[in-house]
């Protein structure tokens, strides 16, 4: 009986486990809308000339993105001395400026993006248009009370 007993437990405690690796690894799967804001893209300024330059990348299943190319007037060497807290005196090239965005339906959200021109931290939202256009808006308290970026992908 207690033969039975543990094997009936030990099936029971190894289909749990393939039951949660299966939920965990549906979780980590994205739709070809969200895989769609992932890869090098040139921004784009307000008057439709280009800015700098940004790769998009996935960690731990969140949407971060990192200065790939400053913006025309910059220098490699520029530091972002407007920033405070870990991002003061940073160097601009290389810089994360964009962090932790979670899917929710087809748009990245929940992130913040840090503007290096400004210094400001903003709440962000993402989603791509098309698999080689993505729109970007930083906003502060609500959406409504900010700008959208658009970046268009680097082949």
């Amino acid at each position: 009986m207690e033969a039975t007993r543990h094997k009936c437990l030990c099936a029971f405690a190894v289909a749990l486990l393939a039951l949660v690796s299966f939920a965990g690894a549906r979780a980590q799967q994205l739709t070809p809308k969200l895989q769609n804001a992932i890869g090098h893209w040139q921004i784009l300024n307000s008057d439709g000339t280009p800015g700098g330059q940004a790769e998009t990348y996935l960690m731990n299943g969140k949407l971060f993105g990192r200065v790939t190319q400053v913006r025309p007037g910059r220098t490699p060497r520029d530091v972002c001395d407007k920033c405070s807290g870990e991002y003061k005196n940073q160097l601009i090239l290389g810089m994360v400026m964009m962090r932790n965005f979670h899917p929710e339906g087809d748009d990245w959200v929940g992130g913040t993006v840090v503007d290096p021109e400004n210094g400001k931290e903003y709440k962000g939202k993402i989603w791509a248009v098309g698999k080689d256009n993505l729109h970007m808006r930083g906003f502060i308290g609500i959406s409504l009370l900010g700008r959208t970026e658009s970046w268009v992908r680097i082949p």
